[in-house]
């Protein structure tokens, strides 16, 4: 299968390798500290499965799919917190997959690993109580193709359980001119320009990501459509941002100049939307109807 990979997954595969990674490739949750610098990113991270487990109320029993399943951080976190679960864990990276061969199922649990789209998987119907999907879904062709596999996978009853990222809509929020004012149409080139400049930093890193202005209000509509109920969508914008002040060291992070590295570049460019709120993360559950 051949399949676009996100370039920055290429460094992180290797730090894990050499030991300077844990398996969490997701941000972390900074709670209300006054100042998050004092907090490791892997203890975030911690928190932000927290928080999400939580939401997911697990139980012995339970059928969970994890699409787009990373390295399995948040699977090998379950194993070890639940007994008695069956975990299927779903990657198109056949890399990362490899890496998650390495979690051994214990406390009477039960873990396999397919290579999948996102958008045709190959589990029966009517056949989990939990789908998740952790800071994976922008990477997919179709977000909504993904909403209709988890919607067939599920049991009724079931809950889906994601975090997205939307980049807003509008990022020129004002211009200031010296004279005059400036003219609707200089207005929307330039905030046309800025959205490709910004797509074309983006996707120098982190390609696939077909659509990002999706938004919360096309996540509604989508959902509502394939005949999800209660929908919870919860703005994690703000506890999630710190995380990239963790990730990046300060001598590397923006001046008047660029940079360069395009890893380098795509990374900082997330994070100065993520920190300056020109992008929504967000976690959202939904239910099956029973």
């Amino acid at each position: 299968m051949e399949v676009d990979l996100p370039a920055y997954f290429e460094p992180i595969l290797d730090a894990y390798n050499r030991g300077l990674h844990n398996r969490s490739v997701h941000l972390g949750y900074y709670a209300s500290d006054p100042d998050p610098s004092g907090i490791p990113l892997h203890e975030a991270q911690k928190e932000f499965d927290s928080r999400l487990l939580n939401i997911a109320g697990l139980r012995g029993g339970l059928r969970i799919l994890d699409v787009g399943c990373g390295l399995g951080g948040l699977i090998d976190r379950i194993n070890s917190e639940c007994k008695q679960v069956d975990i299927l864990g779903c990657n198109i990276d056949p890399r990362q997959l490899e890496i998650c061969n390495s979690i051994r199922p214990k406390n009477d649990n039960a873990i396999a690993w397919m290579e999948s789209d996102a958008s045709t998987l190959p589990v029966p119907s009517h056949t989990m109580d939990l789908v998740l999907c952790i800071e994976a879904a922008f990477h997919f062709q179709s977000r909504q193709e993904f909403y209709a596999e988890a919607f067939r996978v599920l049991k009724p009853g079931g809950r889906l359980i994601c975090t997205d990222i939307f980049l807003k809509e509008r990022l020129l929020r004002e211009l200031h001119f010296t004279e005059g004012v400036p003219q609707v149409s200089l207005i929307e080139e330039f905030d046309n320009f800025l959205h490709r400049s910004v797509h074309t930093l983006l996707l120098s890193g982190y390609a696939p990501w077909p659509d990002p202005w999706y938004s919360a209000t096309c996540l509604k509509e989508d959902l509502a459509d394939l005949g999800f109920v209660s929908l919870l969508i919860e703005d994690w914008t703000r506890a999630t941002a710190p995380s990239y002040d963790a990730m990046i060291p300060a001598a590397k992070r923006f001046g008047a100049r660029g940079t360069s590295d395009p890893l380098l570049g795509a990374l900082l460019t997330l994070g100065f939307l993520h920190q300056k709120q020109l992008l929504d993360y967000v976690m959202f559950t939904s239910l099956k109807p029973t």
